[in-house]
């Protein structure tokens, strides 16, 4: 077994902060596609949308084979085990959600299925919230309580 990498790559780094706005964006602004989402005055097409939500699905891919191949930092002990364990598990919760995302809009909005257009838009997208929010709140917890450097790892390297 090869050892860990001490820190994520430029690469893993990118693809991260990455999706991250091509998520925060597919999110806040669904209103293309019929969603509810934050009043900017600013409406994305449904074309932009849909290439947004495959965008991260391509990414994702090659998120994961970099985290398969090169491997990522391992777990800071600082963190309470509880809290490293549910961080294990949620990342698998986002590469899930990376992948079902848009997919279940592609059926929504291609196959018209009511299905999966209330999966994707009343299930999926409130839980990926959820769940963005969990990951920010323990991101700046490993920060500032457990003083991991774990959020440094992802922002420099």
């Amino acid at each position: 077994m090869r050892p860990l990498p001490d820190t994520f790559s430029r690469l893993q780094r990118a693809l991260h902060w990455g999706m991250v706005a091509l998520i925060a964006t597919n999110l806040a602004l669904p209103q293309a596609m019929g969603g509810r989402g934050l009043a900017l005055g600013v409406f994305p097409s449904e074309a932009q949308h849909i290439v947004i939500g495959c965008t991260v699905m391509a990414l994702a891919v090659l998120r994961l084979l970099l985290r398969l191949t090169r491997g990522v930092p391992p777990e800071p002990m600082g963190a309470p085990r509880v809290f490293r364990v549910l961080a294990r598990l949620g990342q698998w919760v986002f590469y899930a959600l990376f992948f079902a995302m848009p997919l279940s809009g592609l059926l929504s909005y291609y196959l018209d299925d009511p299905t999966a257009r209330l999966l994707h838009a009343e299930i999926l997208r409130p839980l990926f919230c959820l769940l963005i929010a969990v990951h920010v709140c323990l991101a700046l917890a490993h920060q500032f309580v457990w003083r991991t450097d774990m959020l440094g790892k992802i922002i420099r390297g």
